[in-house]
């Protein structure tokens, strides 16, 4: 059971879920959930001209989500970049790598 400060913390990204959700992902042929998607433009030593993805939602939307493990968002296949460590609420933001393929 979580405890009264997590459950109201779940609210809470509920509702910004639902505010500003601007994608929808899918994991494993499930249903569609709104997710937080940022794709904010970055360069390091190896890559230049790349963008550093993150995803941010409620790990119930996705059980059993792991490191490279698959999520499609808006029709794109990414794979989770580092591990899945949800919060006490159960909120998770992932970093997230492109593999090039397409969900249709």
């Amino acid at each position: 059971m979580l405890s009264p400060f997590a459950d109201r913390a779940a609210r809470v990204r509920e509702a910004q879920v639902r505010h500003c959700a601007n994608a929808a992902a899918s994991y494993s042929g499930g249903e569609p959930f709104g997710v937080i998607f940022r794709n904010v433009p970055h360069s390091s030593l190896d890559v230049i001209g790349g963008a550093a993805s993150t995803c941010s939602f409620a790990i119930v939307n996705a059980p059993g989500l792991e490191q490279d493990d698959i999520l499609h968002i808006d029709g794109i296949a990414y794979a989770v970049a580092g591990p899945v460590e949800p919060d006490s609420s159960g909120w998770v933001t992932l970093q997230l790598r492109t593999t090039g393929g397409a969900h249709g």
